[in-house]
Order: C-alpha cells, then sequence, then structure tokens
C-alpha cells in the first residue's frame, strides 16, 4: 500500500507541476489580448450607457446635425447600414425561435 501511495503522490506533484506550466503559458499568451479586449469592454460599456441613456444620442445628434448637416446625413447612413449588418449577423448567429429559415 505505501508504494502504490508513493506513486500517486509523485504522480500528483508531477500533475500540480505541469498544470502550473500550462498555466503560466496560457497567461503569457493572453497577455497579448489584454489590451484588445480592454477596449471591447470598453466599447460594450459604451454601448450600454447610450442603450440606458437614449436622450444622450440624440442629443448629440442633434448638436451634430446642427453643426454639420452633411456629417449627420452620412452619420445616419452609416448607422442604419451597420445595423443591418449587425441585425444578420446576429440572426446568422443565433436566430430567434419564432423565426422561420429562409431558403
Amino acid at each position: 500500500m505505501s508504494a502504490r501511495l508513493n506513486r500517486l503522490l509523485e504522480r500528483q506533484q508531477r500533475l500540480i507541476a505541469k498544470s502550473a506550466a500550462q498555466r503560466a503559458t496560457i497567461a503569457a499568451d493572453m497577455r497579448v489580448w489584454q489590451k484588445p479586449f480592454a477596449w471591447v469592454d470598453r466599447g460594450l460599456g459604451v454601448v450600454q450607457l447610450i442603450q440606458n441613456n437614449r436622450v444622450l444620442l440624440y442629443a448629440a445628434f442633434a448638436l451634430l446635425a446642427s453643426y454639420k448637416p452633411a456629417g449627420a446625413r452620412k452619420l445616419v447612413v452609416f448607422a442604419v447600414s451597420a445595423l443591418k449588418v449587425a441585425h444578420h449577423v446576429r440572426n446568422l448567429i443565433s436566430p430567434s425561435k419564432s423565426s422561420k429559415p429562409k431558403l
């Protein structure tokens, strides 16, 4: 029993060391992605802020429209196009249960 216990303890130590090395490798690989993920997180925070405070969006657009009407027009065209693409991608990724497949 003692020999078996010793083997198990040795195996446990090897597995602990192996998992520590794997964690260090993963941490080193993820450092590269830390900054891009931070930007994505900030972007999602801005989107959440706009969704919760629609008045801010309307006020910003009214300011833009009053100072640069052509810029506002371009922004509207871009926003509508971006929303169409976003809805299309969202439906491709996770179609709603009530939607029928399009042939």
